[in-house]
């Protein structure tokens, strides 16, 4: 590993700082584009058309809406990838006009939820908001979501009717109008790095392996890895899980509320691995110590040259303990 890097940076952009919408194809004219039907059916029809449950009181649709069928589970729905659209820490508005047609009398539940995917964890789920929907009436379902950090995958889905109801979606806004939710700092260039002995200059200095130990090279390989830049690089050895590699305490010099982007350049060797998913990991103890991890990003490496890591993350509470670890290749 080479000169990791972690530097304040601040919330939305500018473009979702004026409530742009991070839906891709939001109102469906260009048909199902960018969305996936989640082991159901669906398809689009024009609002003109009328021959497909379109709800009585169509006030609110002036344009296609999409049909999702077939349906026999209740979380079957439509989604769509936002990965490359959502900053950590940054509070996102939802809000999705829907509607419902089928087999039911009274009212049913449609849900917005977040799917977050992690290599080497659980897939979680994150409900950000829900509405009463009947027939014959577009509903609005909408709620606000704010992450910690921005997960491998983070899929947005609508979900809830009972089985064999038709989901209608005419609409979906998400988009950040605000980044007042967190405070903000410039990026420098290099002076705002929190990492101590970046570039291993004062050899392993605050640096420790984790499960596992850690070693200084000048070169590896007979002379065929050596630094990218800088004179040494470090290495984790001696591996026996996943999660061990190297690693450095940033505790009391983490803000909370503060957004920051993380870098670091690696690759793997040994084992007759030529190629591993490397992830830079935070480790966070509550004052109730209690351990949570949040993962920041992940790289492909491989064993044929050095690769670039990079990722953000956000606190928001006030933790007793933070490191950050980079992890991932197989023992």
């Amino acid at each position: 590993m080479e000169n990791p890097q972690l530097m304040s940076n601040s919330g939305c952009s500018e473009n979702l700082n004026q409530a742009a919408n991070i839906i891709v194809n939001h109102d469906f004219s260009n048909g199902l584009h960018s969305w996936h039907t989640n082991c159901c059916n669906g398809f689009v029809v024009s609002a003109e058309c009328g021959d497909r449950g379109k709800p009585l009181s169509s006030s609110r649709s002036s344009g296609n809406y999409a049909v999702v069928t077939n349906r026999t589970k209740c979380w079957q729905g439509l989604e769509q990838d936002i990965t490359s659209r959502v900053l950590p820490g940054s509070t996102y508005s939802v809000s999705a006009c829907v509607g419902v047609s089928g087999p039911l009398s009274g009212s049913t539940d449609v849900l917005a939820t977040l799917k977050l995917e992690n290599h080497g964890s659980a897939t979680s789920y994150k409900l950000i908001g829900k509405t009463s929907v009947s027939k014959e009436k577009w509903e609005i379902v909408e709620g606000t979501f704010s992450l910690l950090a921005v997960p491998e995958r983070l899929v947005f889905y609508l979900e809830g009717p009972s089985p064999g109801v038709e989901l209608l979606i005419d609409s979906v806004v998400i988009s950040c109008p605000s980044s007042s939710k967190s405070e903000s700092a410039s990026i420098g260039a290099g002076d705002n790095n929190i990492i101590i002995n970046p570039k291993f200059e004062d050899g392993l200095n605050n640096w420790s392996g984790r499960g596992c130990k850690v070693a200084l090279h000048d070169s590896m390989a007979d002379g065929k890895i050596v630094p990218q830049s800088g004179k040494v690089f470090a290495s984790a050895t001696e591996r026996t899980q996943n999660w061990n590699g190297i690693q450095q305490e940033i505790t009391g010099r983490v803000q909370r509320k503060l957004a920051y982007s993380v870098a670091a350049v690696v690759r793997i060797f040994g084992n007759n691995v030529t190629t591993a998913t490397v992830q830079a990991t935070l480790w966070v103890q509550t004052p109730g110590r209690n351990d949570q991890y949040v993962g920041i990003a992940n790289v492909q490496a491989t064993d044929k040259d050095w690769v670039q890591l990079q990722g953000k993350f956000l606190l928001n509470g006030s933790p007793s303990k933070v490191v950050i670890y980079l992890e991932g290749p197989p023992p």
